[in-house]
């Protein structure tokens, strides 16, 4: 698959809670002591072919996170695949124009 044809699919995304090691414990998780990738991820090529505990176990690896949990794998909505082009041509157009986010507070 092509980049253009990666873009412009519905991608897969998944999400689970990982174990706190923050040292102090954070106090503003929703479930005690247990962080969540509340958005989620997008996978890589193929990765969802796997299955939800296989492609989370590669996530959590990249992230290294322990101790997974409440995995969930679904497939990006119509409008979501919208938003994220419409999101990528701004910032296709912001770079030709020469604004990108490295800039700062730059007047």
């Amino acid at each position: 698959m092509n980049r253009e044809e990666q873009l412009n699919s519905r991608r897969w995304k998944i999400s689970y809670t990982y174990r706190c090691t923050c040292d102090p414990q954070c106090y503003w998780t929703k479930i005690p002591g247990r962080h969540s990738r509340g958005s989620g991820t997008f996978l890589n090529d193929g990765e969802e072919a796997l299955g939800a505990e296989a492609a989370a176990a590669i996530v959590a690896d990249q992230f290294r996170h322990v101790d997974i949990a409440d995995i969930r794998m679904w497939q990006e909505s119509f409008e979501g695949r919208d938003a994220r082009l419409a999101r990528h041509r701004h910032e296709e157009a912001d770079e030709k124009r020469g604004v990108h986010w490295a800039m700062g507070g730059a007047n």
